[in-house]
Order: C-alpha cells, then structure tokens, then sequence
C-alpha cells in the first residue's frame, strides 16, 4: 500500500529525470559549440534550469562531461567496428576518418576530449574515470583497419596507426578556418593529409611514426601553446 510521502515523492522523481534530461541535452548544445571552456552555470541556463538544480544532479563540469562523452566515445568504437566490415580497405579506413572528423567539426567539446587538448579547470578531461580505457579500446580496431590497408597496398608500408591520431589532432585548426568562412575547408585539408598516405613510389619518411607515450606528450605539448 502507497504512502503519503511515497505519492508525493513520485513527482519529485519525475522532475529530476526531466530536469537531468534538459540539463544533458543543453550540455550537448554547448559543449558542442564552445568546447570544454563552457561553464556549468551556462549549460544551466540554457537548460533553463537553476544553477543549484544543475549542482544538484551533477558535482561539478567533469561528472556532466562524462556523462555525455563515455556515450560518444562507446559510439566511435562501434563505428571503428563498423567500417571493418567494409570490404575495401581504403574505403573502410577512409570512412571512419571522415566519419570522425566530421563529427569533430560540428562537437569541439568531443574533438578536445578525443585529443586530450581540453580541460575542465585544473584537471584533464576524464571520461567515467577511464578515458585511457576507452582510447585503448578504439586503438585495437583503427590499428586493424590500418594494417589492412597496408596489407593491401593502399596505404604505404611505414604509415601507422598513430599517424591518424595525429591527423584527428591537426584537423583542429581547419575547423576553426571552416566555421570564420562558412563553409567546410577542412574536408580540403583532410585528403590532403589522406592523400599523402596512400601507397606511392616516394621514399621513406624521414622519421618514425609516434609511439602513443610520444603522442601523448606531443599533445600535451601542442595544448600549452
């Protein structure tokens, strides 16, 4: 049998699931916009909720972030699956990196936690506490797309899988260009960088790829500049 206070309870529960909802989708919206630099009380109002009310659901910026991108990262791990199931290795391997730097020019929030260029005040980005988990995760199948496409010709034998976490990192600029311009220059510059991947009868490059240590702190060092 229902008590009072449990009858009147249930609207409470009601609100808060709405006002959770309201607050994620409003955290998308800026986040997406302004990047990891956007407040929790902004993300509030444009929620159209009170700052207490964000607080109360979320402990600080770090736990709403994560909210929002463990789902983006599980969902780019599934995309990476999904381009293997492509038969030809180029288009499979293509398909993803454009898929994810599209994505990228229309989310700056998940472009600066995917390349580690954003912070939520004195502390890096953290998704759920394991956002090395998660990267790793997505290591496994963007190596075997690499792998195959060199394994079939179609990307020259010393490319490697760290070279297009480099080009998700350096396509950041070219979005910033596409947004002052109104229009999509970084697709330009995108298949200027695949291009020079491909297969061709160029010599060597003349350093070795990034191991992901180096890659890490070569981030790292790019963010403070």
């Amino acid at each position: 049998m229902s008590t009072t206070a449990d009858a009147d309870s249930r609207p409470l529960r009601r609100d808060a699931a709405r006002n959770r909802a309201l607050l994620l989708d409003a955290a998308r919206e800026v986040f997406a916009a302004r990047g990891l630099e956007a407040t929790l009380d902004e993300i509030a109002h444009k929620a159209g909720v009170g700052v207490g009310t964000a607080y109360r659901h979320f402990a600080n910026k770090q736990d709403l972030a994560a909210a929002i991108f463990s789902d983006d990262f599980a969902q780019l791990v599934a995309n990476a699956q999904s381009a293997l199931e492509i038969d030809d290795p180029w288009r499979a391997l293509v398909t993803f990196v454009e898929g994810t730097i599209a994505k990228h020019a229309q989310d700056r929030g998940l472009y600066e936690v995917m390349t580690a260029t954003g912070s939520l005040g004195e502390r890096p980005v953290q998704v759920d506490g394991k956002l090395e988990t998660m990267r790793e995760a997505l290591v496994g199948p963007v190596s075997e797309l690499v792998e195959r496409a060199k394994a079939a010709g179609c990307v020259r034998a010393d490319a490697a899988p760290s070279d297009f976490a480099a080009i998700l990192f350096m396509m950041g600029p070219c979005y910033l260009a596409s947004d002052a311009v109104s229009r999509p220059v970084w697709e330009r510059y995108l298949w200027l960088l695949l291009d020079g991947l491909r297969a061709t009868d160029r010599g060597p490059l003349p350093e070795p790829a990034l191991d992901i240590p180096e890659l890490d702190t070569a981030l790292a060092a790019a963010k403070k500049h």
